[in-house]
């Protein structure tokens, strides 16, 4: 195996390492999320639980409703670059 493809199985077992890290921080979140509003002490961090309203348009709606002269006009496109990795075995 060559460099350039030594990169993919390393970003590979990153991003697995990564959501199994993002799914236990959900988990703690949730729990914090449960004791309420607040802030909480640990011994070196503290976490501060919030509760707000955030304001979404729904572009669905606006699609259904505006014309499509202004869904152009309000719509941006930008462009992305992105990089899916999957793994082809599960031993990974």
């Amino acid at each position: 195996m060559n460099y350039e493809n030594k990169i993919i199985d390393e970003l590979g077992v990153i991003n697995k390492h990564i959501a199994e890290l993002e799914t236990v921080a959900r988990k703690l979140k949730a729990e914090l999320i449960a004791r309420g509003v607040g802030t909480y002490d640990g011994l070196g961090f503290y976490a501060e639980v919030q509760h707000y309203d955030r304001a979404t348009i729904n572009p669905r709606l606006v699609r259904e409703l505006a014309d499509e002269n202004f869904v152009s006009a309000v719509t941006e496109i930008k462009p992305v670059d992105a990089v899916v990795v999957k793994a082809k075995v599960s031993t990974i």
